[in-house]
């Protein structure tokens, strides 16, 4: 081989890698856990799917926040009310999607004086994804 020819498989080589390294830094992290009732811990990590977005949904009884999901969903999902079962009782669902990693953190669970006295505060929407 002459020195053009291994300059050229190393350029396409040194291509090929940072190319690769990319996709990788783009898979998406995001917070991951079951339905489950609003303030339940959750210490899972996930990884998305190149077509998902970091998801969050929950369900409210009244102005309290009952129950909490988090995880990877379809764009199709983003804003959209699906009906879940939990425990043997249909919920409906409200989803909100984000793009960046851990961009779907639960609210903090609120204490039962803010309950009691109809005070409690919506989790806040997580950031949305520019490409929505």
């Amino acid at each position: 081989m002459d020195s053009g020819s291994v300059a050229l498989r190393s350029a396409v080589l040194a291509l090929v890698v940072l190319l690769s390294g990319r996709a990788a830094a783009a898979v998406l992290l995001c917070h991951y856990c079951p339905l489950q009732a609003a303030g339940a811990r959750c210490n899972i990590t996930t990884e998305c799917r190149g077509h998902e977005r970091c998801s969050s949904g929950w369900r409210r009884y009244g102005r309290v926040h009952v129950l909490a999901l988090q995880g990877c969903a379809s764009p199709t999902l983003c804003g959209s009310n699906q009906t879940l079962t939990h425990k043997g009782l249909e919920y409906e669902i409200t989803y909100t999607c984000c793009c960046r990693d851990l961009c779907n953190t639960a609210a903090a669970p609120e204490n039962l004086l803010q309950q009691l006295l109809g005070v409690t505060v919506s989790p806040p929407d997580p950031p949305s994804c520019s490409e929505l």
